[in-house]
């Protein structure tokens, strides 16, 4: 599964992995970590990150995240992907899912070459196939997903940079 938080002014991709020992694989941009998580009770959770145990607590409201953490207070949120969108002029080159779904095909690496209007991935929601095409012509900078993930209206899939 693949999310996004922002901190401040920046974005941050979460990749987590879920291992059948039940630990998780957790990337956060070049970092990777292991991570067991156990719920205490709700919204605090007891953290192995690394083999370095904490407690972690987790509240939501909305599109906010509130995490205390090792003594630190982080405020994340969810962005918004259409206002960013909006925001950037001359089109975006990161592609998100318009709607819940599974991943049926993947038909670019990163670093090919694409043009506007090629079928990138198709998804599948609701027993529909939905096709990610390119905006743009331009090289495909970063892929955040693979067949059979499981994706969330608005989650990134992946990044094009104009040609």
């Amino acid at each position: 599964m693949i999310v996004q938080y922002q901190h401040n002014d920046d974005i941050h991709t979460v990749s987590l992995e879920r291992h059948a020992d039940g630990t998780y694989t957790v990337v956060i941009g070049e970092d990777s970590h292991t991570v067991e998580a156990q719920m205490l009770r709700d919204g605090v959770w007891l953290l192995s990150v690394d083999g370095v145990r904490t407690r972690a607590t987790v509240a939501a409201q909305g599109k906010a995240r509130f995490v205390h953490l090792a003594g630190q207070h982080i405020a994340l949120t969810v962005p918004d992907v259409r206002s960013r969108r909006r925001a950037q002029s001359g089109g975006s080159g990161d592609l998100t899912a318009q709607m819940p779904g599974q991943v049926l095909a993947v038909a670019v690496a990163v670093g090919d070459t694409v043009e506007r209007g090629q079928t990138l991935m198709i998804l599948e929601a609701m027993k529909m196939e939905i096709r990610v095409s390119a905006p743009m012509d331009g090289v495909v900078k970063n892929i955040f997903v693979a067949v059979g993930d499981t994706v969330e209206r608005g989650q990134t899939l992946l990044v094009i940079t104009p040609d």
